[in-house]
């Protein structure tokens, strides 16, 4: 354990012990205020829900760099409509609302545990009329694909391609069959999902380019889209390194690199060269796709 922040900072010390016994306890909901909203989740959810419970927030920094960045190129005016694909448990669309960034969300996702979570998370923070749920996964195609399940991250549910051993032996993992869609054939099919998109906020766990592929359209208006970037899950994902590089240069001409300090502006092709800098398999980084007018 990193002691330093909890030395800091006691009351954290005393939410990690008190994290732990619940972590080890009977498996049940646990709901929390944060700043991000009043969220439940799952006890057994060693990433999320232990910032969550001990930090009182999750990825707060990540979201406020992220719409700082945005807002100071021209990119954002609040209000209008965020994509928040891949939701999970409703803790990004729920802060972007509660903070002012956006009037309204809709939100995508598959796996059933988080969905139910999704729910009673927009219900008990009075979001019911201005976030949209949909139980879909966001790909290139319209189908149905296996979600293999990760018993303690449920950030890290994966669209499967092939059940192949990898370095969290995703092989053995439980799978559920979910119903996958392209983003541009929902929103024509739904065009009022689409009126006002001002953000797109994308963690899908490396299928970020089959996402692409189904959404060019979307894209192409000049959406900005704030993305995690994970090149082992990428990988994994059936898309391959070249191919992730030509759909980022098609679609975007730059892409900020946000970190501990100033955001870093890259062209488009620098994607290619970030391949080898996040290779490990642990390795990502956080970035913002836009398309200079």
């Amino acid at each position: 354990m990193h002691l330093g922040k909890y030395l800091r900072d006691p009351s954290l010390l005393a939410g990690k012990l008190r994290w732990q016994m619940l972590y080890n306890g009977p498996r049940r909901d646990v709901t929390v205020e944060t700043w991000n909203g009043r969220l439940t989740f799952d006890s057994r959810d060693k990433l999320i829900g232990k910032y969550l419970y001990v930090q009182h927030a999750y990825e707060r920094r990540y979201i406020e760099r992220a719409m700082a960045l945005l807002e100071r190129d021209g990119r954002l005016a609040r209000g209008g409509t965020v994509l928040d694909v891949g939701a999970n448990l409703g803790m990004i669309c729920i802060a972007l609302l509660r903070h002012g960034f956006f009037q309204r969300a809709v939100a995508f996702e598959p796996a059933p545990g988080n969905v139910r979570l999704l729910e009673q998370n927009v219900a008990q923070n009075g979001l019911g009329d201005r976030i949209v749920r949909l139980p879909v996964a966001l790909s290139s195609a319209t189908g149905e694909m296996e979600l293999e399940l990760s018993e303690y991250n449920s950030g890290d549910h994966r669209l499967r391609q092939r059940a192949e051993p990898g370095a969290w032996q995703e092989d053995r993992r439980a799978t559920v069959r979910v119903p996958v869609r392209p983003l541009d054939d929902v929103l024509f099919e739904r065009p009022e999902l689409g009126e006002d998109v001002r953000l797109i906020w994308l963690d899908i766990q490396g299928h970020e380019g089959r996402f692409f592929e189904g959404a060019r359209q979307a894209v192409l208006r000049g959406t900005p889209v704030v993305s995690e970037f994970w090149p082992y899950g990428i990988l994994r994902s059936g898309t391959s390194r070249s191919a992730y590089v030509r759909l980022v240069q098609e679609l975007f001409t730059h892409a900020y690199e946000l970190g501990a300090g100033a955001p870093v502006k890259h062209p488009a092709s620098a994607i290619d060269g970030m391949f080898d800098r996040y290779a490990a398999p642990k390795a990502m980084r956080e970035l913002v796709f836009v398309r200079e007018r």
